[in-house]
Formats: structure tokens, C-alpha cells, sequence
């Protein structure tokens, strides 16, 4: 009578299968989830652009001064340049989820926005001029350390 089974060999065989297969998909699954957070990076930085100029157009029709052309504010969560309070609430009243953002940096000429850059975790994002993959992994501006200002010049550029 012939005993069911596997071999001890037919075990080992399957074993590095399954090891070959998952020292190629892994990397791979690595690089889909970082461009899906730089992605997301970059969509953060579009929803802030527009709730920037929304909340700019609801302060010029309201006559409230709008704050000064060529203003490069870093940012950590949603606080504004002093003297920006007004645009601090009408921009968190359109992107409420503005406080998850770890900092951002945007730039205003002639009372309109017209560059945002994000820090969204680790990974950066930009609009109007979106982050790339590959400039995230090939920039030299990257080398030392990813900033919203860095992101701000890539979108600006």
C-alpha cells in the first residue's frame, strides 16, 4: 500500500516557487504604492488650489483685503501667514480636511493662487504642475529633505 503524500523535495521545489514569485512582486507592489500616495499628494494639493481661490474670489467680493501678490507662505497644518485668518477660515470651511495635511506652501499673484505644493506623509505633491514618480525618485532638490516649499517650486516651475 503506497502512503499519500509530498516528498520532502516536491515541498522544497514549491517553497522557492513561492520565494522567486515574491522577490519579484514585492518591489513592484512598492512602486504602486508610492505612486498612489504621491498621487494623492497631488490631488490634496489641487482640492487646497481650489479652496484657495474660492475662498480669494469670496474675499474680494466681500471687500476684505486679500493678502499680498508674490506671498510664499510654508505652512504646517492649517494655519495660515499671520494676518490671514480670514483666509485660514474660508479655506478650511471648502477643504476640511486640510488639517490631515502635514504642511503645505502656496504662492498668490495678483489676488489669485497660483501654486500649491504638499508634504502629504513622506510624499510630496504639486498642482498646478503635478509630482512625478520619477522626478520624487530622480530630483536633486529631493536629496536631503522633501519640503512643501520644494514641492511649491516644482509646481511653480
Amino acid at each position: 500500500m503506497k502512503k499519500k503524500g509530498f516528498t520532502l523535495i516536491e515541498l522544497i521545489v514549491v517553497i522557492a516557487i513561492i520565494g522567486v514569485l515574491a522577490a519579484i512582486l514585492v518591489p513592484a507592489m512598492l512602486g504602486y504604492v508610492r505612486k498612489s500616495k504621491i498621487t494623492t499628494a497631488n490631488t490634496t494639493a489641487k482640492s487646497i488650489f481650489n479652496a484657495m481661490n474660492t475662498s480669494l474670489v469670496d474675499m474680494d467680493s466681500e471687500d476684505i483685503a486679500l493678502p499680498s501678490s508674490g506671498t510664499v507662505a510654508p505652512q504646517s497644518g492649517a494655519t495660515f501667514a499671520s494676518g490671514s485668518a480670514t483666509l485660514n477660515t474660508k479655506v478650511v470651511s471648502y477643504f476640511s480636511d486640510i488639517e490631515k495635511v502635514n504642511s503645505f506652501a502656496y504662492a498668490i499673484d495678483g489676488g489669485a493662487c497660483v501654486g500649491v505644493g504638499v508634504m502629504s506623509g513622506v510624499y510630496p505633491g504639486a498642482y498646478p504642475k503635478a509630482m512625478t514618480v520619477d522626478y520624487y525618485k530622480n530630483s536633486s532638490c529631493w536629496a536631503s529633505t522633501y519640503t512643501a516649499a520644494n514641492a511649491l517650486t516644482y509646481a511653480m516651475s
